[in-house]
């Protein structure tokens, strides 16, 4: 029997809107428990747009870069995978000398700073570094005849939700000294390295550090203060990643930043060391490397294969070494003849912080001209905890000091360091933190899971000692 014309319309109405409701409750668990118990990165981001709903934390300042030929606006983040068609909106706001306010849309495109997403060492990682560039136009630089315009902030457009910005301008780097960056330090306790490393980079040439801190025991942090308090060392805070935006939280059921982040997120910090940096030569360490070259004073050899214009990076390949007696005694004597093992690692570069586009931990990924790297004459020495237990062979370098004159008194300076921060020389260096790192490690990399390490870590370290933490507000919003 044929229905009414009202009555089919009514159902034709009823079910439309039964199909828009679990339409939109599909999408509200779209997040990692819709695919089961293990979905797979990408699986989680493949339903995913870039809106206000979209799982992201902002470094809180952005960078207009007058490197480039055509000035970019850089801002950089941790996220889900995104492809290069997708873009973040942002207004640049400008004030002019008259005091006039203008406001410029720009279309912000991403991409991994790794190259790669997900990472290869990171797959089960579901956050990424990732830098988002506009390019701007030339008049922005101000031109003659034309009034200059000041940058005030940027602001992030995420639909309804807005992300204010500072703003950082990067110019060409100037000649003359040398800035050596360390990547987020955190759980670290090994004090005895720092004063080393600091003693040992300067007596190469180094003339300033940044260290990107998230947390350490108080002895390594005293001793990274000692050094600020001097203005040869900047410590720039890196705590926690935070929370996610409410707006996010309330649809869907994403991990912490902190608990899915490679490490933490350490290739995002190295960028932003480079564009921090005011000097034209950089290089990216641990507190248990240094570089050294056969010809002399590693900065004098840099600068001058840097006379040719092409190169832009030196790279510097692996050499373990291991001291004996060992500094951790607080011992430094074996430093004076070290001992060179022969055995494979990654490389390390000095770069032209004025010629790299994006940095990787163990080169440089994308210069910004045609620059290229060459391999030094020369190494990276590596005074690895464990070059103890290495069965690898032993390798004479003569030629490689880590001081070129008056080792003693370099000695003397990194003992006096040591007394002056702790009053007296401190007990010797407890490996037990090391141990359980390491043990937490390598059951994280056993259950193939993100090597989330501050977060999955943090009940095996929490007892061991009273960890300075980094817990600066507004490093990264939302």
């Amino acid at each position: 029997m044929n229905l009414p014309v009202k009555s089919c319309l009514l159902i034709s109405v009823t079910n439309i809107l039964i199909f828009l409701y679990f339409l939109s409750t599909c999408r509200k668990n779209d997040g990692p428990d819709s695919y089961g118990a293990t979905p797979t990165v990408l699986q989680i981001r493949e339903n995913l747009e870039i809106d206000d709903t979209f799982p992201i934390v902002f470094y809180s300042t952005a960078y207009l870069d007058y490197r480039y030929p055509v000035p970019r606006l850089r801002v950089f983040s941790m996220n889900p995978c995104a492809t290069s068609q997708e873009y973040i909106s942002a207004e640049i706001q400008k004030s002019s000398e008259s005091g006039n306010r203008t406001t410029k849309k720009v279309k912000l495109r991403g991409e991994p700073t790794e190259g790669e997403c997900p990472w290869h060492w990171a797959t089960q990682c579901f956050y990424n570094s990732y830098t988002w560039t506009a390019e701007l136009f030339e008049k922005e630089r101000g031109e003659k005849g034309m009034e200059r315009a000041q940058v005030d902030g940027i602001i992030i457009r995420l639909n309804d939700l807005k992300v204010f910005l500072k703003i950082h301008e990067v110019h060409p780097k100037k000649k003359g000294g040398f800035t050596v960056c360390v990547q987020p330090v955190y759980w670290y306790s090994e004090f005895h390295n720092i004063a080393l490393f600091i003693e040992t980079w300067r007596s190469q040439g180094a003339t300033r550090f940044i260290v990107y801190f998230h947390s350490s025991t108080k002895e390594v942090r005293a001793l990274l203060e000692y050094y600020q308090s001097l203005g040869i060392l900047k410590l720039k805070p890196w705590p926690s990643f935070g929370s996610l935006s409410p707006t996010v939280s309330s649809h869907y059921h994403f991990p912490s930043v902190d608990s899915s982040t490679y490490r933490v997120g350490h290739t995002l910090a190295q960028n932003l060391c480079a564009l921090e940096m005011s000097t034209e030569l950089g290089a990216i360490a641990d507190f248990d490397e240094v570089m050294v070259t056969d010809e002399g004073i590693l900065v004098d050899y840099v600068e001058n294969i840097m006379k040719d214009l092409n190169v832009g990076a030196i790279r510097f390949n692996h050499l373990l070494m291991k001291f004996e007696p060992k500094i951790f005694l607080l011992d430094y004597s074996g430093i004076i003849e070290p001992i060179f093992m022969n055995r494979a690692g990654p490389p390390k570069t000095v770069f032209n912080s004025s010629s790299v586009d994006i940095l990787l931990t163990h080169s440089v990924r994308r210069f910004i001209g045609n620059e290229s790297t060459v391999t030094a004459n020369g190494s990276l020495l590596h005074y690895r905890h464990n070059s103890y237990t290495e069965d690898a062979e032993e390798i004479q370098k003569p030629n490689y000091k880590l001081f070129q004159s008056y080792p003693h008194l370099h000695i003397k300076r990194i003992q006096k360091t040591i007394l002056k921060v702790f009053g007296s020389f401190p007990a010797a260096y407890n490996s037990t933190y090391l141990h359980i790192l390491n043990q937490c490690i390598s059951k994280i990399v056993g259950e193939g899971k993100c090597r989330s390490t501050v977060a999955y870590c943090n009940q095996w370290m929490n007892p061991l000692a009273d960890w300075i933490r980094d817990e600066t507000q507004g490093i990264f919003v939302v």
